[in-house]
């Protein structure tokens, strides 16, 4: 009797379309965008909405965007008319709610991109939450308006 061969690729496929990553979680990244920066900067600022479909406080621990060598959650804070960045070591999303990451408030900060990315370009992300939920979304760089820029970090 013969034994038909085991072939993986087909029944890894087959799991993988029947199952897609992040469909039953309650944990949504939608609208995600990356403001274009001037050429030589080597900071870029990147903002999403983040949904929060299940019954408990959720919290974003880190992003990694491998087009980058870091990221940091940050919220610009008016003090005496000055706007400065604050860190934010995570990003607390309210249960049954959604967290607007927007020019002016909380932000992404993308630090050192292995190139330059101009409006029109996508870059792969995942974000990782407190209970190691990891959701793989992608950041579009969209041409910025005057009030992106004038949030740029100095550090």
């Amino acid at each position: 009797m013969k034994i038909p061969a085991f072939k993986p690729l087909p029944l890894m496929i087959a799991i993988l379309l029947s199952n897609p990553v992040n469909a039953d979680e309650p944990l949504e990244i939608e609208d995600a965008w990356i403001a274009e920066a001037p050429p030589v900067a080597r900071v870029m600022a990147a903002y999403m909405e983040i949904e929060n479909d299940s019954d408990q406080p959720r919290q974003a621990v880190a992003l990694d965007c491998q087009a980058f060598e870091r990221t940091e959650f940050h919220r610009t804070v008016e003090k005496d008319g000055i706007a400065r960045m604050e860190h934010q070591p995570v990003l607390e999303i309210p249960a049954g709610s959604e967290l607007a990451l927007a020019p002016g408030g909380l932000h992404v900060m993308l630090f050192n991109p292995e190139r330059r990315f101009t409006a029109g370009d996508s870059i792969n992300c995942t974000m990782t939450f407190d209970d190691g939920t990891r959701i793989a979304f992608k950041m579009d760089v969209k041409k910025a308006s005057a009030e992106d820029h004038s949030h740029h970090h100095h550090h």
